[in-house]
């Protein structure tokens, strides 16, 4: 399931596009399939002057440094789990247990609960959002931030009961770290995660840069209010401090890469046929999936109104936050995980496939540059060239599963399902809830039912069932009109000339599991049904 060289020139046209259009004056950015680069590259100026390169400018690339703003936020979440795994603190721990400080922050409501660690970790701690004010904090002092926090915070609502994005609370989780491990929070994350990952070009200050590091470090802008090249002025950089744990890290697509890479494999070590997740002594794989669920509902907008309807049809997307990732759901891309960055003068986006890793990165040198829709407009350049490269794979049948399968189409294949063959398949592989839920004399109509909307017959469905029932007694690849839903749940979809037939087999939870339900269903097509309606009503 190689990514072809189609789609990958459709990416690099995306993100070219997007300097060309004087959205960011330069962009680096990579393709991540199967653990590797398979694209990356560069466009525009890391340097720009009045609309024109800079002297010392250079086209970004895949090895060019900028900072990653709040992607910083999935190491201080990984610090935190770290410490977590090794008994050293608890995510539903008070804050101020490790920060004595944040025991002045007065609580929304009386019933408020106390501030956790895990309040923090999902932006549910009710702290006002605080993008454009925390991003010029990052050189905040431990004394300063003391006071800032002994003076008091507002809330936007009482904790766990909302999402509200908060650098703020990402800021308090570093020094959590600080406190717990007794290094600071920058110095914990290069030592147990940047040096042994080999993200040597990922760093947390252009003071803290080797020579060959500032000759690749691209330039921060500002955007003015012009529509050309001349709308992108330089910012000059700050230095690390407090906030640097919620958004501080330098890095390059490269690194990056090793970062998606070490955090994804987590994901396909669950997968069938997944191999094992890498660096499993730096931070477990359970541990990593945890910060890739959904952990708090984050709201996204209803989907306009169509003409002739009341209401919205629904949202474009589920979306939430976990652990220092965003989690989204998309009805033509499946499960994604991400984050983005943004901070004055650059913007930063990584995102990546659940069920293949297959991702996406991006680093502009421009305020909040369009990192976001470049990616995701790659994403959609690769499911349409290069589909197989980002559609889960198949899932397979617990063994139990197959096996009461296989049964279950042998039972609804026979001609007298009460009969003697019938009983013998109903007695060995029924659970104790079936007879009572449907008597079996009903199924046998049910079957009949469905294969007469469908304008089917009994030998229709013996076709469809003999090479499934050959391909699990033979051990192989099940056939395409098998639907694994889960380990425990299969369905086989029959087309006929009037409709279809959908036989469904759950099993129950069992170790030693036995069918808890089979449903036959027929439903017509839809044009006959609509024609049927229409007679009806002459």
């Amino acid at each position: 399931m190689a990514i072809d060289e189609s789609a990958l020139s459709a990416a690099a046209s995306i993100f070219e596009s997007t300097v060309e259009k004087n959205e960011t004056p330069g962009m680096g950015w990579g393709l991540l399939h199967e653990g590797t680069l398979v694209g990356s590259g560069g466009f525009g100026n890391s340097h720009l002057e009045n609309g024109t390169a800079a002297a010392d400018s250079f086209t970004p690339d895949s090895r060019s440094l900028s900072r990653i703003c709040s992607m910083t936020k999935s190491f201080t979440a990984a610090s935190i789990l770290k410490l977590r795994d090794e008994g050293r603190l608890r995510l539903d721990d008070p804050v101020s247990e490790y920060v004595p400080e944040a025991a002045a922050i007065e609580p929304a409501t009386e019933d408020s609960p106390q501030l956790t660690l895990r309040l923090l970790l999902t932006m549910s701690a009710g702290f006002v959002t605080d993008n454009p004010w925390g991003d010029r904090m990052e050189s905040m002092t431990r004394d300063e931030f003391a006071d800032l926090l002994k003076n008091g915070l507002g809330w936007v609502h009482a904790p766990g009961t909302g999402f509200e994005y908060s650098n703020t609370g990402y800021s308090l989780l570093g020094r959590v770290i600080d406190e717990v491990s007794g290094q600071s929070y920058d110095s914990y994350i290069t030592e147990h995660f940047l040096q042994p990952l080999g993200m040597t070009d990922t760093i947390w200050s252009v003071e803290s840069a080797t020579e060959d590091q500032k000759a690749r470090i691209m330039q921060g802008h500002r955007l003015n209010e012009h529509t050309d090249a001349t709308r992108f002025e330089r910012i000059e950089f700050d230095t690390p401090g407090v906030y640097g744990a919620m958004a501080g890290l330098f890095s390059t697509v490269e690194d990056v890469a090793k970062w998606v890479q070490f955090l994804s494999s987590a994901n396909l070590a669950v997968l069938p046929g997944g191999k094992p997740a890498e660096h499993p002594e730096l931070l477990s794989a359970a541990s990593r999936r945890e910060m890739q669920q959904l952990q708090r509902l984050w709201e996204t907008p209803a989907l306009p109104v169509r003409d002739g309807e009341k209401h919205s049809a629904g949202f474009d997307r589920i979306r939430g936050y976990g652990y220092g990732l965003v989690v989204e759901r998309f009805a033509d891309l499946g499960e994604l995980v991400s984050h983005s960055g943004g901070y004055p003068g650059f913007g930063s986006y990584m995102i990546w496939h659940r069920a293949t890793g297959t991702a996406a990165i991006a680093l502009a040198n421009a305020k909040y540059g369009p990192a976001i829709r470049s990616c995701m407009d790659a994403l959609r350049a690769i499911l349409e060239h290069s589909p197989a490269a980002i559609t889960a794979p198949r899932g397979e049948l617990a063994p139990v599963t197959a096996t009461a399968f296989a049964a279950t189409l042998r039972y609804l294949s026979l001609e007298d399902m009460e009969g003697a063959d019938g009983s013998a398949i109903a007695d060995e592989f029924f659970a104790e809830n079936m007879d009572p839920d449907i008597p079996r004399d009903e199924r046998f109509r049910r079957r009949e039912q469905a294969l007469q909307l469908a304008g089917l017959e009994l030998a229709d469905l013996q076709k469809a069932a003999t090479p499934v029932i050959d391909a699990i007694e033979g051990g192989e690849e099940l056939p395409a009109t098998v639907t694994v839903v889960s380990r425990a749940n299969a369905q086989l979809k029959l087309t006929g000339p009037t409709g279809t037939v959908t036989i469904d087999m759950l099993m129950d939870p069992r170790r030693d599991a036995k069918i808890q339900s089979i449903t036959t269903l027929g439903k017509k097509n839809e044009q006959q049904a609509g024609e049927k309606k229409a007679e009806a009503a002459k």
